[in-house]
């Protein structure tokens, strides 16, 4: 992985020269946990769950409005158990919403292309993306401390506590978005970059073995696997001018 991570930066440097624009950047993401084995009665859950940093290199072709884009992100993957208000009650009487562990860390490489809709003679800019990403998790020397927290009723019943398990994975992962922003003084470029990323493979699991009022019921299986919406602010630099359509 480090290895990858070095042959990464060391191709943008060599590049830049004749590159138009670095950018670091950092945002919230928006991630889906999946239930494998669906919890009765419940919900799905899509939320913050973490925020990313992005290091982004975007080269210009020449004469047209298109250009080539790569970036990396880091970020922690998340999977979340949620139960519907009222279903779990803590013993201080306030509803619990949901128990979640965060157990791998996530390098995400993506490569694409963008257009830009707005002539050059504005300064401000908006990309629709096209991007094919690499992502790997690498599982953390954490545990989940379930035995904090048990759940116990009034409709949800834990049969053993939460348990969770990570992997360490590669998979491909397509996603579209856009960038948006504005260009000061033709060199400093201000931006905003939504992106939607959809993820095949799970590299975090949780498992709920409960009842659900007093019957036993399967075990439910909670999976992350890096779905959905990572935005981020960014500022860049443009190494160099050039005009576009």
């Amino acid at each position: 992985m480090r290895l990858f991570i070095t042959i990464f930066f060391i191709t943008i440097f060599f590049i830049i020269a004749k590159g138009q624009t670095f950018s670091i950047g950092s945002g919230s993401i928006f991630t889906h946990t999946n239930q494998k084995v669906k919890m009765v009665n419940s919900e799905e859950d899509f939320q913050n769950t973490d925020y990313q940093f992005t290091i982004n290199y975007e080269h210009q072709i020449n004469d047209t409005r298109y250009s080539v884009f790569g970036a990396y992100s880091k970020f922690d993957g998340h999977t979340w158990i949620k139960f519907r208000e009222g279903s779990v009650i803590a013993p201080d009487g306030f509803p619990v919403i949901g128990d979640g562990f965060s157990g791998t860390s996530l390098h995400r490489f993506d490569f694409g292309i963008a257009y830009n809709l707005i002539p050059s003679k504005y300064s401000f800019y908006f990309k629709p993306l096209l991007l094919i990403g690499i992502q790997k998790s690498i599982r953390k020397d954490v545990e989940i401390y379930s035995e904090l927290f048990k759940v116990d009723g009034p409709e949800y019943f834990e049969l053993e506590p939460i348990s969770a398990e990570q992997f360490n994975t590669t998979q491909i992962v397509p996603s579209i978005g856009i960038k948006t922003g504005v260009l000061l003084w033709k060199r400093i470029e201000l931006g905003l970059t939504v992106q939607g990323v959809l993820g095949f493979k799970s590299f975090q699991n949780m498992y709920f073995k409960y009842s659900y009022k007093g019957v036993p019921q399967e075990t439910a299986v909670f999976e992350a696997n890096g779905t959905g919406v990572y935005t981020a602010l960014s500022i860049g630099y443009r190494f160099v001018k050039q005009d576009i359509r």
